[in-house]
């Protein structure tokens, strides 16, 4: 072949690959436009973050509350009339008298001991403090990037876009040329 037409078709070749890398063209109809302008667009979100509260309360302990009163008492003198009667029946002549007495004491204590135990009666509540807790919801709102408008520059044309993301310095754009329909 003719080296001037060789020299020629490389030249051209050459030329149509550099114009066609210039413009960022690509075999699959995509090429790339300069971005001119990208700009978040932001909406407000609600967000709620619990977190607990505590506080100290007063509670009251049950210490064997029962109601009613004291039974103590009456636990002395049923104690007191047993013990009398043991007594009695375990002494002879003036011994009588003190086994009757030693009988009615220790039956009286032992009684009353029992009727405070045992009886039904009230006891003094203690009281105390406990922490208690709960989850509080806090709410606020903060704004969001929700995607951004976008214009860009393609063959000396503005156009404009929304994209979900920012596209940097430069668009992929698709480029599909067809014939002018007569």
């Amino acid at each position: 072949m003719n080296t001037k037409l060789t020299a020629l078709l490389t030249a051209i070749a050459v030329l149509g690959t550099s114009t066609a890398a210039q413009a960022g063209r690509h075999d699959d109809g995509i090429e790339y436009a300069e971005v001119v302008d990208a700009r978040p667009i932001y909406r407000d979100v609600r967000v709620t973050v619990p977190r607990e509260e505590c506080r100290d309360e007063r509670v009251v302990y049950d210490d064997g509350y029962r109601g009613g009163r004291n039974n103590g008492g009456v636990g002395a003198v049923l104690g007191a009339v047993v013990g009398g009667v043991v007594g009695n029946r375990f002494g002879q002549g003036s011994g009588r008298a003190i086994a009757t007495a030693a009988g009615a004491v220790v039956g009286a204590s032992a009684g009353a001991s029992i009727g405070r135990n045992n009886g039904g009666g009230y006891r003094e509540p203690s009281y105390g403090y406990e922490e208690r807790c709960t989850t509080v919801q806090d709410s606020r709102y903060e704004q969001r990037v929700d995607g951004y408008d976008v214009r860009y520059r393609y063959h000396g044309r503005i156009y404009d876009t929304r994209l979900p993301y920012d596209p940097g310095d430069r668009i992929a754009v698709e480029v599909n040329v067809r014939p002018a329909s007569y």
